[in-house]
């Protein structure tokens, strides 16, 4: 029967006191809180991406965080994550919509770690200097990610993303840290 203090699954059941109650539901308010923030943290990061707007993307970031970016070597601090996403901003990329998917986020007190599915649509591709129509062609990628909550909300500390289908982005076998973003 699960009318003790605690059932099966460590929640409070009615016979507990009302106060552990109340103090069993404002801890798990606050960790649905914490998650709704974290995506949409990540979500509109993403949005970012999508619409260009590069010189927002290192706020998104704390000082000491490190972007491991596809074909880019890891960079640390957000001087150097400025970097990195200052330099793609040369290398425009059109017609594409993007959809962030399939939050695995697990909060713990002040960090957090999350998983996403990514996948990336293209309208057009770029032939000899201009836009050319094509549909179809996608690309699904994988976040893993850390989070902390700083006195300005949730941060990334952490990013590694790769290209998993249909061709995947190869690992680097040095998984050091830069520093020195984009111009590598």
């Amino acid at each position: 029967m699960l009318t003790e203090a605690a059932d099966r699954t460590g929640r409070l059941g009615p016979g507990a006191d009302l106060r552990a109650r109340l103090a069993d539901l404002s801890v798990r308010l606050k960790a649905l809180q914490d998650l709704g923030e974290i995506e949409a943290l990540h979500r509109s990061h993403t949005r970012a991406v999508s619409e260009r707007r590069f010189g927002e993307l290192a706020d998104y970031f704390t000082d000491d965080a490190v972007a491991d970016m596809r074909s880019h070597r890891p960079v640390a601090g957000r001087a150097a994550i400025e970097r990195h996403f200052a330099g793609m901003a040369a290398a425009p990329l059109t017609g594409a919509g993007y959809v962030l998917s399939s939050p695995a986020v697990e909060v713990r007190a002040d960090r957090a770690v999350g998983e996403w599915s990514w996948l990336r649509l293209y309208s057009e591709v770029r032939h000899g200097g201009s836009a050319v129509p094509e549909w179809g062609r996608w690309e699904e990628g994988r976040y893993h990610c850390e989070y902390r909550r700083t006195d300005a909300g949730w941060k990334f500390t952490y990013m590694h993303f790769r290209v998993v289908l249909p061709d995947r982005d190869p690992e680097w076998s040095d998984d050091e840290p830069t520093g020195k973003g984009a111009e590598q």
